[in-house]
């Protein structure tokens, strides 16, 4: 009888261990699943982003396309243009002679300018015929 209880105690303790140790896998097993939630929503957020580069990427080398086609189209009518512009010079005595005649001294005198050595020196250029106030007085005397 003795024994009995004593088999019966020690089934019990191994239930109750199997027990505790059934309850640590289950929590185990429930934090696995939720790290693999976790991961499945940062996988389908990587692939989604994934996919977003991927739409930017195509629409930026559509844009890039065209941007050379309009750049061809571009060049192609300014060749055009040059021609057109240097047969019409050529036909006409009058606007060959306007191209070849020299710009007016006043105009002449807006293409020259000094070399600066920094902004200061631009300024003093700039307002050297005609002085700029001075900022700091008051207008009002």
């Amino acid at each position: 009888m003795r024994a009995l209880l004593s088999l019966t105690g020690t089934l019990l303790l191994a239930l109750l261990l199997l027990t505790f140790y059934n309850h640590g896998l289950q929590q185990e097993r429930n934090a696995a699943i939720r790290d693999r939630d976790a991961l499945a929503i940062k996988l389908a957020g990587r692939d989604q982003l994934i996919t977003q580069l991927n739409q930017q990427m195509q629409q930026r080398d559509q844009a890039e396309q065209a941007l050379r086609q309009q750049l061809g189209k571009a060049s192609a009518l300014t060749l055009q243009r040059e021609q057109q512009f240097q047969r019409s010079r050529n036909e006409d005595p009058t606007v060959k002679q306007w191209a070849e005649s020299a710009l007016p001294a006043a105009v002449s005198q807006l293409h020259q300018r000094p070399t600066f050595a920094s902004t200061t020196d631009y300024l003093r250029w700039l307002s050297g015929s005609h002085p700029l106030p001075d900022t700091r007085q008051s207008a009002i005397k």
